[in-house]
């Protein structure tokens, strides 16, 4: 009888989550599981990887366990998309933030109008997009030539991106 009073308080309390309102539920990890991960959020390879929290971690490691499982099929896109390109701008989607990122080209260079900067993972995709550096090319300009060729992956699970590592 006690066993049965004792399941019933813990599922009261899981269904009470804030989180589970949003679509998220909470989970319990050892103190020093928590400590270890946040070790490894502290090195620069983390975010390499994209992991920027204890979440992405444990979301990349559960979307591996349960596809072996074959509980899940994930589905996998590039994290960067090419919209469409204009005579000024290109448009870029962003898999992994949720946004559609405009690429500026003015004053003989790229400009990010989602990040404020000239230096970012969409500036670099757009102008490694054939059209873009005709683009400059017709102008006189000339693209960078060390640009990145991968810009990662992003795994959806309903409904929802999060980072996607294939090492």
């Amino acid at each position: 009888m006690k066993k049965n009073e004792s399941s019933m308080v813990q599922r009261r309390v899981f269904g009470d989550s804030p989180a589970k309102g949003h679509g998220y539920c909470t989970v319990k990890i050892p103190e020093s599981l928590a400590r270890a991960l946040d070790a490894y959020l502290m090195e620069d390879y983390a975010e390499l990887h994209g992991h920027r929290s204890r979440a992405d971690v444990v979301v990349d490691l559960l979307v591996s366990f349960l596809e072996e499982q074959g509980l899940i099929k994930p589905l996998v896109k590039k994290r960067l998309e090419h919209v469409n390109v204009y005579e000024t701008r290109a448009l870029v989607k962003d898999n992994l933030l949720g946004v559609t990122a405009e690429v500026v080209f003015a004053s003989l260079q790229a400009f990010c109008s989602y990040c404020h900067s000239r230096d970012c993972i969409h500036v670099d995709y757009a102008l490694s997009l054939p059209m873009v550096r005709t683009r400059f090319e017709e102008r006189g300009l000339k693209p960078p030539q060390n640009l990145r060729r991968d810009y990662g992956l992003v795994v959806v699970v309903d409904g929802v991106a999060y980072p996607f590592s294939t090492e």
